[in-house]
């Protein structure tokens, strides 16, 4: 009789709710909360639960001039947003959110809506309105529009957009230098560099007509202005114009790798660091505590959890890096330092702190006066080219695990995403090209298509296997040990295939009398050792 084995639930890394608050989580809290009261009764446990009360609270207390909803600049006599209610009186409450084309007079708000007037008499959902400054509510920007006499195009409202990001900065409160930097040791405080030994880079193509793209150029143009640096903007011929308008320092940088290449060039012209970001990413964060128990899913995620979570500027986070890089032990220093490339790093508290041989993602990054540069023959995956170069070069890199960003560069339309298609075509041909220069570093993703991994030969397979070790170990305390059985790779040949000379002439004699000897022979035939080569 077949006996069924209970097996233990495993705690899943929770999606955090961000305690400093920001204008996109208050948003979320109160749509919820509109619909909630409107009747969503599969809301009620998920609010009670999950949100704590003071979290509520907050939301409930931010000032309506401090949301984004409200007018950028309200004019003398203008009706009160606080006063906002539809012709049929339904209240409506001032947004945390705004579309970018919104004129500055004007204010956005979120509304219950009514009971349908069906069989099944819905309820619970919500609506975007906004308002003129006489108190007129619209629904559909058309009406905006019509009412006016003019057309909006999706900049329109840009000053608007920069006041939400500016909003988000003020409400997520980020630490101070003093209390960040106080987790580099004294070797590491002694080489911290200064604001002015940096160049930032923004690469950016195509962001500027679209919603999403306008508010991502917002908040990273608007994290490195309020720490005090105004970054320059390589952009695609095409859109440069329309980057200016938005007040950005902007130039023309071609395509993904040239622009990255024009960046380096200019940093190093002026004997600066390079640090180089991605146009969507919306904060960047660290995170300080003691490693897992051991690497079991529970273990790695009350560690994350347990850490002290650090919300930080670019500037912070490059200064931050540059310090443990140059602080390192070695005679010839790292010069590329990278963030961990997963917006979440609670995978990484198994480990180190660094890691000294692994992929160090473009997002966001810092080249202290390296002579590499990248491969402009690769139009995606330019960043795995780039960190195996350095590696090879200076013998190591510097990723710092438990640094991370939040970006959208799958999602968000414009920028690297224009190169990629939906059969994968673009992707594979720039593997192909990363897998002809590195080999014994760049391998197929096991479970991820059109995806890579970087092990760089030698130490990657050193840490395997003290992991391996490690997560045996672990399983043990559990009761849970299994024979694992290594999946071998699709390169390997299989023992029954059999090998066939192709037309192509080798160059050495030699070489020739040794593909004619193994030539029309299995694989199992030619590694089983009986064969001999001169």
């Amino acid at each position: 009789m077949a006996k069924f084995i209970k097996v233990k639930k495993v705690m899943k890394a929770k999606r955090v709710q961000r305690l400093r608050g920001s204008q996109d989580s208050f948003r979320s809290l109160l749509m919820n909360k509109l619909r909630k009261e409107g009747g969503r009764a599969d809301l009620k446990c998920i609010i009670r639960e999950q949100v704590p009360k003071h979290i509520m609270d907050m939301m409930l207390a931010v000032p309506l001039h401090k949301r984004a909803g409200y007018p950028v600049a309200r004019k003398k006599g203008s009706f009160d947003p606080k006063n906002w209610q539809t012709v049929e009186g339904k209240k409506v409450i001032v947004d945390f959110s705004r579309e970018s084309w919104l004129p500055d007079e004007y204010s956005q708000g979120v509304k219950s809506t009514n009971k349908l007037a069906c069989k099944k008499g819905g309820n619970g959902g919500t609506y975007t309105v906004y308002m003129n400054p006489e108190g007129r509510t619209f629904y559909h920007k058309w009406q905006v529009e019509d009412a006016t006499g003019e057309t909006y195009s999706i900049s329109h409202g840009w000053n608007g957009v920069v006041r939400l990001a500016q909003l988000t900065l003020e409400t997520m409160r980020l630490d101070s230098d003093a209390s960040f930097f106080k987790l580099l040791s004294a070797r590491e405080r002694a080489v911290l560099p200064k604001i002015s030994e940096f160049y930032f880079a923004v690469v950016s193509a195509r962001r500027t007509r679209s919603d999403k793209g306008l508010k991502g150029i917002a908040t990273v143009q608007t994290a490195f202005k309020s720490a005090g640096v105004d970054p320059v903007w390589y952009v695609d011929a095409e859109s440069l114009e329309e980057y200016r308008a938005l007040g950005l320092n902007a130039k023309v940088g071609g395509k993904l790798t040239p622009a990255r290449n024009m960046a380096l060039r200019d940093a190093r012209k002026y004997g600066k660091v390079c640090v180089q970001s991605s146009d969507d990413i919306s904060q960047w964060e660290y995170r300080h505590g003691k490693k897992a128990e051991d690497r079991s899913m529970d273990a790695l995620n009350a560690a994350h959890k347990a850490a002290e979570h650090y919300v930080i500027s670019p500037v912070q986070a490059a200064r931050f890096m540059v310090a443990r890089m140059r602080a390192a032990p070695e005679e010839v220093k790292p010069k590329l330092g990278g963030v961990y490339c997963l917006a979440s790093c609670s995978r990484t508290f198994a480990g180190d702190v660094e890691s000294r041989y692994h992929f160090c993602i473009g997002d966001f990054f810092v080249d202290d006066h390296s002579k590499i540069t990248f491969d402009e023959n690769l139009t995606l995956k330019e960043d795995y080219d780039f960190t195996c170069a350095h590696i090879q070069e200076y013998g190591s890199v510097m990723r710092i695990n438990r640094m991370t960003v939040t970006a959208k560069h799958y999602s968000n339309e414009g920028g690297a995403c224009s190169n990629r298609d939906a059969k994968g075509v673009e992707e594979r041909k720039n593997i192909a090209i990363l897998m002809r220069k590195w080999p014994n570093a760049i391998f197929d993703h096991r479970r991820r298509q059109n995806e890579v991994n970087l092990r760089w030969k030698e130490h990657c397979e050193e840490e395997e296997e003290k992991d391996e070790g490690r997560t045996r170990k672990a399983n043990a305390k559990r009761g849970r040990v299994k024979p694992t059985i290594r999946k071998r790779s699709s390169s390997y040949l299989p023992l029954k295939g059999v090998l066939i000379r192709t037309c192509k002439k080798a160059l050495s004699p030699h070489v020739e009398t040794r593909l004619a000897t193994v030539a029309n022979r299995t694989m199992a035939a030619v590694c089983a050792g009986s064969l001999r080569f001169t």
